[in-house]
């Protein structure tokens, strides 16, 4: 049998992707900056969660020489969440919340990412449950 740990372990960056997005709904609706910390640290949570989840993937599918198929479409569209995600960590980390459009960069980023998470997911469950 087969174990495939991937499947379970990117649950976790998935939800708090999409807390950290309601989040910073919150902070904008509210401008409570505790809204805005917490999502700080769900985010990276989550990036280190997004890690951790591709990293298991290639060890289920035991390495990038096996990535063919509907695995590539899948891994395809992955890597465009961790280009995205890691250009969120840059701006979360030096991006100026002084500038106006700050909170609303910040999330049209998130919500972007959530988009991409969605149809890489999608890929996902069609290698897990089938098409």
């Amino acid at each position: 049998m087969n174990f495939l740990i991937h499947p379970i372990d990117i649950q976790y960056p998935i939800a708090f992707y999409v807390l950290e997005l309601i989040l910073l709904f919150i902070w904008v609706k509210k401008s409570d900056s505790k809204y805005f910390q917490f999502a700080s640290f769900v985010f990276k949570t989550g990036y280190i969660g997004m890690i951790i989840a591709i990293a298991a993937g290639l060890f289920d599918v035991d390495g990038f020489g096996n990535i063919k198929g509907g695995v590539k479409t899948h891994f395809l569209a992955a890597m465009s969440v961790l280009i995205i995600y890691t250009l969120r960590a840059l701006f979360w980390r030096f991006g100026k919340q002084t500038d106006s459009h700050y909170p609303m960069t910040q999330i049209l980023f998130a919500l972007a990412g959530n988009i991409l998470v969605v149809i890489t997911a999608y890929f996902g469950g069609l290698l897990v449950y089938g098409s």
